[in-house]
C-alpha cells in the first residue's frame, strides 16, 4: 500500500491523503485557522497537516510519499517574502527524501481525472496563472532538485506562466498536448487574455473586492428591464478561436449591483462561448467523448451546463474541488501513480465528506446555553429523521450539523442549513438574510437522484451542485422558493450511499407526503468558512433564525430569546485591532491575558456604557471566567 500526501500552498491551502488511489482525507486550511480562503505560498506550519492526518487515520511516520505544490513559486523568485518554507517550519524536513514538487496545472488535471472514474478523457485545466518555469513544461521532482532549479542564477532565461492546458488521460496516465500561456502585463487586474482573467476582473469591478465570482454569476441570471448596454459580441470575437476584444471595458458600475445585471449577462454569455470552445478543442485533441476539468472558472455551473450540453460531449466530470484547494488531491494522486506501474481505475467519487468528524454536541452543553432536546438517537435514528422532515415540511428551518465535513467550497447536507420550499414561506428570503447575502442571491435544491428527471431537467446528475437545471413546467410555481429569478436551479442530487442520512431525510419527506426536495445553503455566517466545531454551531444557532439543530444523535431547539446581561471590559483592559481588510484581527487584553474576540462583540464593547451580549454565548462566557469581561 502506498499512503501519500498531499499539500497545496497557496491561496485556500490545503492538505490531501490517498491511499493507493482512495482519498482517504482533505481539508482547507481556512477550515482549521477559520480565516476564509487562507494560505500561503510556502510550507508552513499553519497547514492542517496534523489535521488531515488525523482524520485519514494514519500518521506521518506512515506516509510514504509527501507531494507539493507551489502556486506562487517561480524561477529566480524565491526567498526574501516568497520562501518556500517559513524558518521555523517544523511539520517535516522539506528535504526528507520522500518529499516531491509537481507543476499546478499537472495536479489540477490529475485531481479531476483520478476522481472522474473515467479510463480514458480528455483533461482541460484553465485558471488565470498556474505554475511558471523556464521551458513551460510538467515537473514531478525531489524537492531538493526543485529548490536548486528555483534558486538558481539563471535570471537571463525566458519564463513561461501556464494559463490552460489539454491532457489525455489514459489508465492512470496524463499526456500533455498543449499549452497555452499568459502574458504578462504591468495591470494584471485590467488586461483580460481568456475566460479566467475576464470573470475575474469582471467581478472584481462590480462588486469592488476578491472572491465575488458566484456573485457574478448569480446576477448574471436576473431579468434586466431595457436595453442592454453591453452584449456578447462586444466582449469576444465571433470567429474560432474566440478572442477577448479590448475598447469595451469603459464601464460605470452601480452602488446597487442589480443595476449591472445586464454586464454580468453579457460576460456570462461570452465565458460561456470561450469555455465551450476550449472544451470543443480538448475534445478534439484527444479525441476522446469523455471530458474531466479543473481550475477555478469550472465552479461556474453555466459553464459547466453548456460543456455538458455540447454535441462533441458524452459526459463531463467536475470534482466538488475543481478550484485551488483540489491540488492537494492531484499531487497526492501524482504521488501514488509514480509508485504505481499500472495505476488501478477507481469508481466515479460522489462524495466530497473527506474533512473532520462533527463533534458530539453535548446535551448537558447545550442546555447550558438554553438548548431544548426533543428527539434523541441512535436508539431512534429514523424517529429522529421523521422528526426532522415533518418540522421542515411545516416550515421550520433546520441546521443540520453530523457526518465529516465537505471539502470543497459548497456544503452538501453534513454542514447545511435546510428548509423546506412549499412549507417555510419565503425561503430563499429567509436564508440568505441568515447569511447576511444579498436578497438575489439563489439557494440550491436537493433533491434524491432518482427522483431529479421529475422535478428538473439537465444532466444526468449533480453531486456537486456543479450544473445549472430547470425546474419542469409543471413544478415551476410550487419550487419558485428553490429557483433563481430566471428559473434556474443549482441542484445537489443525493444517492443512498453519498450521503445516507440526507438521503433517508429526504425518503422521510416523500413518505410524509412532500415533494422530496430539500433547500440547501451553508452552514456560516458572512465572510467566514464552513462551520467546524460544535461550539460554533451552537453559538451560530443561537444568534440566527434558525429554528432546529439536527446532529447525527440530537435534534435540539434554540431558546426563544437570549439571556442577555449588559458588560463592558474590565478596568485596565484594552481593545485593540491588528492588521486591515479580511485579516484584521479584534483582541481584548489586560497585563495577566489576552483572548481574540469577533468583530460583533469588539464593536459593541467599544460603546458606551456597556455592551448588550448573551450570557450563554460560550465565548462571552469564557471571557467572563478570564476576567476580561465584567458585568454591568
Amino acid at each position: 500500500m502506498t499512503t501519500v500526501l498531499g499539500i497545496h500552498c497557496g491561496h485556500e491551502a490545503s492538505c490531501a491523503v490517498v491511499r493507493d488511489g482512495v482519498v482517504l482525507a482533505a481539508i482547507q486550511q481556512e477550515r482549521v485557522t477559520r480565516r476564509k480562503y487562507d494560505g500561503q505560498e510556502c510550507l508552513s506550519n499553519r497547514l492542517p497537516v496534523p489535521e488531515v492526518l488525523a482524520a485519514a487515520g494514519t500518521s506521518l511516520a506512515d506516509v510514504d510519499v509527501i507531494v507539493s505544490s507551489f502556486q506562487a513559486a517561480g524561477p529566480s523568485a524565491v526567498g526574501l517574502q516568497r520562501p518556500l518554507f517559513t524558518a521555523d517550519f517544523g511539520l517535516f524536513d522539506p528535504f526528507d527524501e520522500r518529499h516531491f514538487v509537481v507543476s499546478h496545472h499537472l495536479a489540477h488535471a490529475a485531481c479531476t481525472a483520478g476522481l472522474s472514474g473515467f479510463e480514458s478523457a480528455a483533461v482541460l485545466v484553465s485558471d488565470s496563472a498556474g505554475t511558471s518555469s523556464r521551458d513551460g513544461r510538467d515537473f514531478h521532482e525531489p524537492f531538493a532538485e526543485f529548490f536548486a532549479r528555483y534558486t538558481a542564477d539563471d535570471t537571463d532565461a525566458e519564463l513561461f506562466t501556464e494559463m490552460r492546458s489539454v491532457y489525455r488521460f489514459d489508465a492512470g496516465r496524463l499526456e500533455l498536448l498543449a499549452r497555452d500561456f499568459s502574458v504578462p502585463h504591468n495591470q494584471p487586474d485590467v488586461y483580460m487574455q481568456g475566460e479566467a482573467s475576464l470573470y475575474d476582473n469582471v467581478a472584481r469591478y462590480l462588486f469592488r473586492k476578491e472572491h465575488a465570482h458566484g456573485q457574478l454569476m448569480a446576477l448574471g441570471g436576473i431579468p434586466f428591464e431595457g436595453a442592454a448596454r453591453l452584449s456578447k459580441s462586444d466582449i469576444i470575437t465571433p470567429d474560432e478561436p474566440p478572442r477577448v476584444r479590448n475598447g469595451w471595458q469603459q464601464l460605470r458600475a452601480h452602488s446597487d449591483p442589480v443595476a449591472d445585471a445586464d454586464i454580468a449577462a453579457a460576460v456570462q454569455d461570452a465565458f460561456t462561448d470561450l469555455v465551450t470552445h476550449q472544451a470543443r478543442r480538448a475534445v478534439a485533441l484527444t479525441g476522446q467523448r469523455r471530458i474531466c476539468c479543473a481550475g477555478g472558472i469550472f465552479l461556474n455551473l453555466t459553464g459547466n451546463t453548456a460543456i455538458a450540453g455540447l454535441d462533441e460531449v458524452d459526459d463531463v466530470y467536475v470534482p466538488s474541488c475543481p478550484h485551488d484547494a483540489g491540488i492537494s488531491i492531484g499531487a497526492a494522486f501524482l504521488g501514488c501513480y509514480g509508485h504505481e506501474p499500472t495505476p488501478a481505475v477507481r469508481e466515479r467519487v460522489r462524495s466530497d465528506f473527506l474533512g473532520r468528524p462533527a463533534e458530539e454536541i453535548r446535551v448537558e452543553v447545550a442546555a447550558r446555553q438554553g438548548f431544548v432536546e426533543t428527539v434523541s438517537a441512535p436508539a431512534a435514528a429514523e424517529k429522529l429523521l421523521h422528526h426532522a422532515a415533518q418540522l421542515l415540511i411545516d416550515g421550520a428551518i433546520v441546521a443540520r450539523y453530523g457526518g465529516r465535513a465537505e471539502f470543497g467550497p459548497r456544503a452538501l447536507g453534513n454542514r447545511s442549513i435546510l428548509c423546506h420550499p412549499v412549507g417555510c414561506r419565503d425561503a430563499r428570503a429567509r436564508l440568505n438574510t441568515i447569511k447576511g447575502r444579498q436578497w438575489w442571491r439563489p439557494v440550491a435544491p436537493i433533491v434524491r437522484v432518482e427522483d431529479l428527471d421529475t422535478y428538473f431537467s439537465g444532466p444526468a446528475e449533480s453531486p456537486f451542485m456543479n450544473f445549472n437545471f430547470t425546474a419542469r413546467p409543471e413544478y415551476r410555481e410550487v419550487l419558485v422558493e428553490a429557483l433563481h429569478l430566471d428559473g434556474t436551479a443549482r441542484v445537489q442530487t443525493v444517492g443512498p450511499d453519498d450521503n445516507p442520512a440526507m438521503y433517508r431525510l429526504l425518503c422521510q419527506v416523500a413518505d410524509l407526503g412532500a415533494i422530496p426536495v430539500l433547500i440547501n445553503t451553508s452552514l456560516n455566517g458572512p465572510g467566514e468558512p464552513i462551520l467546524e466545531s460544535g461550539g460554533d454551531v451552537l453559538r451560530f444557532v443561537r444568534k440566527t433564525a434558525v429554528d432546529y439543530l439536527l446532529s447525527d444523535s440530537h435534534l435540539l431547539v434554540p431558546p426563544d430569546e437570549p439571556d442577555l446581561v449588559g458588560v463592558r471590559p474590565k478596568p485596565g483592559a484594552v481593545l485593540a485591532t491588528f492588521g486591515g481588510g479580511p485579516d484584521r484581527r479584534y483582541l481584548l487584553s489586560d497585563s495577566d491575558a489576552a483572548e481574540a474576540v469577533d468583530r460583533e462583540l469588539f464593536l459593541a464593547l467599544c460603546g458606551e456604557p456597556a455592551a448588550t451580549v448573551d450570557r450563554h454565548d460560550q465565548h462571552v462566557g469564557k471571557l467572563l471566567q478570564m476576567g476580561l469581561l465584567v458585568e454591568r
